[in-house]
């Protein structure tokens, strides 16, 4: 197949994004995902015939999605919000709360390739697994009730810096010329810890009356989800 016998190849990538989360608390429900974008670079290095060590570096843009929040209570306690009425009080957020996360992530991912040659300039290729080792660099939040919606809030203090993407895919190579090849396939990635600190709190009634609301910690584990469409070029 012409251009795929060399020990190192380099290319990019720009590829679309579907992202979503999760949570393990039934009172903390998804209810939305996310439309995102990756750049960057990627290379591979082959130590046999077939199989080559991958490696990259990627900026991650609108990853995240969006939770309801059945029980109300403060959420993001330390982010620096637009108005202090958002994180002050018994219960500054109301029952059924939605809050819409779109994270952006420097990324490096790792993985181990198998590819096989095809008919018609066309190779097919399995990866896995890939580790993607993901540092935050922005974080917004869209904070939104039946009364009110604010937009573009930063959260980043409320989330984790750091996430490990596991994640596996595979897909076709078409080679173009004697040394490029235009590249397509389908990635599967899961966050492997929460990317919420869990500082907040729920606000539950309390039937004393007096203080009108317990205030449980919130600790559920939430988790992000990606779909990747992945699309680049091979050099």
């Amino acid at each position: 197949m012409a251009g795929q016998n060399r020990d190192f190849r380099i290319g990019f990538q720009a590829s679309p994004v579907f992202s979503g989360v999760r949570s393990n608390e039934p009172l903390i429900v998804k209810s939305g995902g996310s439309l995102g974008l990756k750049l960057g670079a990627i290379s591979e290095i082959y130590f046999k015939e077939k199989l080559s060590f991958t490696a990259g570096i990627n900026l991650a843009f609108h990853e995240g999605g969006e939770f309801q929040y059945e029980v109300g209570g403060n959420y993001l306690p330390d982010s620096d919000l637009d108005d202090p009425l958002l994180q002050t009080g018994d219960k500054p957020l109301p029952d059924g709360v939605r809050i819409r996360y779109q994270l952006q992530y420097l990324e490096f991912p790792v993985g181990l390739k198998f590819r096989q040659e095809g008919k018609d300039n066309v190779n097919w290729f399995v990866e896995a697994p890939v580790l993607t080792f993901s540092f935050l660099t922005r974080a917004r939040g869209d904070i939104e009730t039946e009364d009110y919606l604010y937009e573009q809030q930063n959260i980043s203090r409320d989330l984790v810096g750091a996430n490990v993407f596991l994640g596996f895919g595979g897909g076709l190579e078409l080679a173009i010329s004697s040394t490029n090849s235009l590249v397509g396939g389908l990635y599967w990635q899961r966050g492997l810890f929460d990317f919420t600190k869990d500082n907040g709190y729920r606000a539950v009634p309390n039937p004393d009356i007096i203080p009108a609301y317990l205030h449980e910690q919130e600790d559920a584990r939430t988790t992000i989800g990606n779909l990747v469409l992945f699309i680049g070029i091979l050099f």
